[in-house]
């Protein structure tokens, strides 16, 4: 065997390789939505997301037969000698991408279900491209996965509605502001949150899980084909509100940070139909009713996971949100981002 053709393919060069990396979730803190292609090539956009403890996992290992490629992902699996039989778009993108198309096997397992809100399409990603880049012997930034990330879906899966703020935020970790200038440009700014402030975040902040599962590509193509005049001046003022939080955050003010959810939910709720549903909006009454400051589904909307602010009597609001059927989950902060946690290449 030449040198180059081991070098073509970096699994011929080795006996046996197995990564593993994980990558969380995200939540989206104000701006949300102004990152989306179609509105922030008119006015740019701003926004700022966090990583939560809620993570996948991507293991990758290398085959005994080098023509050999696996998946598996929840209830899907496929085994054979064409990666095109893979049912997961994103999977297939990211494995053409890396040059990787067989003598690998692809195991994802996820601690939240697909279609919550989460990111976790990005999370999918931003993991497989790290590990597939680790197989490789590449070295890559956190910065530059998010950017490719971003690319494939954007670009190499058609889907130029969606916006870059999940693949960003699930990558790099931590509390980051963002911008993306009219170019397609984006810049990142870490927000230096005291540690206070952090804990405040994670005691005041409140899960609940939905259970309904949605299609978020449904609900940004479908804010995308009522670009209007309405829908630009509502994620002008998304934008503006979102430069108030960053300011409440930096301050320490968290209550007046909270409370910016509830004005950020009636908007968002214009956007689209496919935001809320007459569930949803009782759901959101109630939690109000029973003290919250403001709240919104994290995501596009339709579905997925709940978060709210509220600062008193969260034992009382716990019981009444269990009551109407919303299920809690606990949720600190992730600071690292994606990493590579085992790497025996």
């Amino acid at each position: 065997m030449s040198k180059n053709s081991a070098r073509s393919n970096p699994g011929l060069s080795r006996d046996r390789a197995v990564i593993i990396t994980q990558t969380p979730m995200r939540i989206t803190l104000a701006g949300g939505g102004t990152d989306v292609s179609w509105y922030s090539k008119i006015k740019g956009g701003a926004w700022i997301s966090a990583s939560i403890n809620r993570y996948l996992v991507v293991t990758l290992t290398m085959t005994e037969d080098p023509n050999f490629i696996g998946y598996g992902y929840g209830q899907e699996a496929t085994q054979g000698n064409s990666y095109k039989d893979i049912p997961n778009p994103y999977v297939k993108a990211c494995l053409e991408h890396a040059g990787v198309t067989k003598g690998v096997s692809v195991n994802i397992t996820s601690e939240v279900s697909g279609r919550s809100g989460l990111g976790g399409s990005a999370a999918l990603e931003v993991g497989l491209l790290n590990a597939l880049y680790c197989f490789k012997r590449k070295s890559v930034s956190r910065l530059e996965l998010a950017k490719k990330a971003f690319q494939i879906e954007s670009v190499k899966l058609k889907r130029d509605f969606i916006g870059p703020q999940d693949q960003y935020i699930v990558a790099l970790g931590g509390f980051n502001y963002f911008e993306r200038d009219t170019s397609g440009r984006v810049t990142v700014e870490p927000l230096p949150l005291s540690l206070h402030t952090i804990s405040e975040l994670e005691s005041n902040l409140l899960f609940f899980r939905t259970g309904i599962y949605r299609d978020a590509h449904a609900a940004l193509a479908d804010q995308q084909e009522r670009a209007g005049r309405k829908n630009i001046k509502a994620l002008d003022d998304i934008k503006k509100l979102g430069q108030k939080a960053r300011a409440y955050l930096l301050k320490g003010d968290v209550d007046s940070f909270g409370k910016t959810f509830n004005e950020h939910w009636r908007i968002k709720k214009t956007l689209s139909q496919k935001v809320s549903n007459p569930k949803i909006d009782r759901w959101y009454s109630e939690a109000m009713k029973a003290g919250a400051l403001g709240g919104k589904i994290i995501g596009a909307g339709g579905g997925g996971w709940f978060v709210f602010y509220v600062n008193k009597k969260k034992e009382a609001f716990r019981a009444r949100m269990a009551a109407i059927g919303l299920q809690e989950r606990k949720v600190r902060f992730d600071l690292e981002g994606t990493k590579v946690l085992v790497n025996l290449s």
